[in-house]
């Protein structure tokens, strides 16, 4: 596969030492290693090569791969997940996170500095944090298979569509049109939605050939005399700069 190109993959990633299951796109997997949420959705998923969508080690051998393609590769931390860095462990004052109304104790998973790590200890009005990743420093070890290759603007639009707007009950109907994409979001989706939108819109018109710009439609249903009724609002759209 090459720098740029679009494909479907599978993967389950595990610790090599303990075998722990970590990622998966799975559902099977995630239910057996504990790993499940209701509100997931375990099925593979699309990555654009070279984007940094996945861990350095995985992206290096997805590049040696082919449509259909399985393989078991071990990763190195400096390939995975990096090695531990002191300058992470962190002691921070407890009236700070009284100040946010947060009782913290060991395990507990915090937010400081825009960076997610877990608290070691709590003693003396001191906060001791650990903003390394679980798994720096580490061996893991991927299952990983290229489930297919996506050529066309259609394909990768619905996956890079699917990818997100997650639904588990419906699909987004995402059609192009010439130079235009034009996607109909459906009522209910979370309020992150702008956030997603733009994120969305800039990975097609970077990375699909041939289309220079992205339009929303917003579909939502109002209640009137008894019955529900469909009205569609039209969005910004998003154009390639």
């Amino acid at each position: 596969m090459d720098k740029g190109g679009i494909a479907v993959v599978s993967f389950t990633g595990r610790e090599t030492e303990s075998g722990r299951v970590f990622d998966t796109t799975d559902e099977k997997t995630a239910r057996e290693s504990g790993i499940y949420r209701e509100n997931a959705i375990f099925r593979p998923v699309p990555i654009i090569l070279g984007k940094g969508e996945l861990i350095k080690g995985l992206e290096e051998e997805l590049e040696k791969m082919r449509e259909g393609e399985h393989k078991t590769v071990k990763l190195q931390a400096e390939k995975a997940f990096g090695p531990r860095r002191k300058e992470l462990v962190v002691v921070v004052p407890l009236q700070e996170f009284k100040n946010r109304n947060v009782q913290p104790f060991p395990g507990l998973v915090v937010e400081l500095n825009d960076r997610y790590g877990r608290v070691q200890s709590v003693s003396g009005g001191r906060v001791r944090v650990d903003l390394n990743s679980d798994l720096a420093g580490k061996e893991v070890e991927y299952d990983i298979k290229v489930e297919k290759e996506l050529k066309t603007g259609k394909e990768q639009v619905q996956a890079l569509t699917e990818k997100f707007f997650p639904l588990k009950d419906k699909k987004i109907d995402a059609r192009i049109e010439g130079k235009e994409l034009e996607v109909k979001l459906p009522n209910g989706l979370p309020k992150e939605i702008s956030i997603i939108k733009d994120a969305y819109a800039r990975t097609i018109t970077e990375n699909i050939k041939g289309i220079e710009k992205v339009r929303f439609v917003e579909e939502f249903e109002k209640l009137k005399e008894g019955k529900t009724e469909k009205k569609a609002e039209e969005a910004p759209v998003k154009e390639k700069k």
